[in-house]
């Protein structure tokens, strides 16, 4: 791609080498960002609010599984965002948000993707990573011509295996990506690693809020997931744990994954038209927000795939969180799904009301907008737009 074009031959007899017309190198392509959250202020980061070794570079979204088998995974603890939602079954998925590749060391095992990972980051210009995909997921990179970095496609340019895991791990669970893969593997695409980052939160310092009901927050993705943040208040963070025990890193010697905020979307739920993928109602919900032992209630909304997620107090005012780390969790409250917040003293805190389903989310013979996108239920649907082109060969199908 890209490479000099060679004219025709010369002048009969001239005695004069044919002359190559040189076609120009085309520009990396950057995806069009939302315009709904303002812009980073320099020297700051997009996605904690402190000080930014990646200005100008676009955030790297790596798709991970999440079960006990695949665990310790690599890179959850330096991700900037960690993002966990059920998609089926009763276990749940992440995706661990960088703010540039350069600060990807080791993530994985790298998964496959979801498109509710994908519209939560695709309003920030992120570079999705993942291996494989279901067709929900192609539907909506497809209709809004998003290009990801697929292991299927991408293959070896993109991803690395880790041999010594073949004895004790599934196959699947090698697989990972690095910084110095990444460049690479864009540049197959014609596409840029920089680009405008709007912030994801409105950054606050002192915006904690002032109480102690925060001590706790575990969230049940499924009969096979739990998901516990725990305070620790010499600390001021939450650790990130799983029946009583730290969920690791095995990037670090210490391990242990923690941060300074935790954010819950409460988003009504249902089914996609599989039957089988669960369909979140990302209009607007309910939610909570913790940070530094307090918690309170939220509100928050996101008016699109392209557009991202806005958070707000009760009274309807744009709402700020302290610089730092942030756990994200998308949760339905659907059969199966528990929820517990508790505060520092262990006492049992009361909760915004379960979302349950709603029409939106549940599926019913739907208005198809172009391209199999759902218009009426913000779905993408089972048909499938078109193939992702192969580009660099050696997929990892």
């Amino acid at each position: 791609c890209g490479a000099p074009g060679a004219s025709g031959a010369g002048s009969a007899g001239s005695g004069q080498p044919a002359s190559a017309a040189v076609t120009p190198e085309p520009e990396p392509q950057q995806p069009q960002v939302s315009g709904e959250m303002p812009a980073a202020q320099p020297g700051v980061s997009a996605l904690t609010g402190r000080e930014t070794k990646a200005e100008g570079m676009r955030p790297v979204a790596v798709m991970l599984y999440n079960t006990k088998a695949c665990r310790p995974q690599w890179g959850i603890s330096t991700a900037d965002i960690l993002i966990e939602a059920n998609t089926e079954g009763q276990g749940s998925r992440l995706m661990a948000l960088y703010e540039g590749y350069e600060q990807v060391e080791r993530a994985g095992p790298v998964g496959p993707g979801r498109d509710v990972f994908l519209q939560l980051v695709m309003p920030f210009g992120a570079i999705p990573m993942f291996i494989g995909s279901d067709v929900y997921t192609s539907n909506l990179l497809n209709l809004y011509a998003y290009q990801p970095l697929d292991g299927r496609y991408a293959g070896v340019n993109a991803f690395d295996y880790d041999s010594s895991r073949r004895a004790a791990y599934n196959s699947e669970y090698g697989w990972y990506t690095h910084k110095d893969l990444i460049p690479g593997a864009l540049e197959l695409y014609g596409q840029s690693a920089q680009g405008a980052t709007p912030t994801f939160f409105h950054f606050a310092e002192g915006s904690a809020p002032q109480a102690a009901n925060g001590g706790t927050l575990e969230i049940g993705y499924g009969s096979e997931r739990c998901a516990a943040l725990e305070y620790d208040p010499a600390e001021e963070r939450y650790y990130l744990k799983e029946d009583g025990e730290f969920q690791t890193d095995a990037n670090t010697e210490e391990g242990s994954v923690r941060f300074m905020n935790v954010v819950l979307l409460m988003a009504r739920a249902g089914y996609k038209d599989d039957g089988v993928t669960r369909n979140y109602d990302l209009a607007s919900g309910e939610g909570l927000c913790l940070s530094k032992g307090g918690a309170r209630t939220i509100r928050w909304s996101k008016s699109g795939p392209q557009s991202p997620v806005q958070l707000f107090d009760e009274a309807g005012a744009a709402l700020a969180v302290e610089p730092g780390r942030t756990y994200i969790g998308v949760w339905g409250g659907f059969e199966g799904q528990t929820l517990r917040l508790l505060a520092q003293d262990g006492s049992e805190q009361p909760l915004p009301p379960a979302p349950g389903i709603s029409n939106r989310a549940r599926r019913r013979a739907p208005d198809r907008g172009p391209g199999g996108f759902c218009a009426q239920n913000r779905d993408f649907c089972h048909k499938t737009l078109w193939k992702t082109p192969v580009a660099g060969g050696g997929g990892l199908c």
